[in-house]
């Protein structure tokens, strides 16, 4: 026996073979949306790591919610907290949630059970609110386009107006003219 002893040698991870990603979906919800790694009943495995995101959102993110949030009137930067949410760590809604914390508390008193149901609420809240991204996504892009069909119709008539101001410019010189003609015969009738 030496003096010296290696640390226990830790059992490699499995990991879960994934298809690549999409354009349109870059990660797998599951592992992205709330910085935590459900176990699958399936894997027999024990749970993926959770991934590590970047603590400050790309600057074309940030830009682009700050425009969204600035067009919707709820002002620039990050959402206020509210009054009712607390600073909890375990919240998934508060903004000083902890994801490791939380899945090692959740792993470390769950059951098998609670943890499968805890999967199943977290894939449903997920769906949910991909659903409700999507939705506010297609109103937005629906409003778009109808303000862009409004716009195109107004320089359709803008541009047919074009030619009536054009008729009303000579009428109005006409009239002018006249009116200068008049006033003229009116003096030389006077005098």
């Amino acid at each position: 026996m030496s003096a010296t002893s290696s640390p226990p040698a830790t059992p490699r991870k499995a990991s879960i073979p994934r298809p690549p990603p999409s354009p349109l979906r870059p990660s797998s919800p599951a592992l992205s949306a709330h910085n935590i790694a459900v176990p699958s009943p399936l894997s027999g495995t024990t749970p993926l790591s959770p991934r590590r995101t970047p603590a400050s959102p790309p600057p074309t993110k940030t830009r682009a919610r700050d425009l969204l949030r600035k067009h919707y009137g709820l002002g620039v930067g990050p959402p206020p907290a509210l009054p009712g949410k607390t600073q909890d760590p375990m919240n998934l809604d508060s903004p000083a949630f902890d994801p490791k914390t939380y899945y090692e508390q959740l792993i470390t008193t769950a059951s098998l059970p609670t943890l499968l149901k805890r999967e199943n609420e977290l894939l449903t809240e997920i769906r949910e609110l991909d659903s409700e991204r999507q939705s506010l996504v297609y109103n937005h892009h629906h409003e778009l386009i109808a303000a862009s069909d409004t716009i195109a119709a107004m320089k359709t008539r803008a541009e047919s107006l074009d030619a009536d101001l054009d008729l009303l410019r000579i009428a109005f010189s006409e009239i002018s003219r006249l009116s200068a003609e008049v006033a003229i015969e009116d003096d030389a009738a006077r005098s």
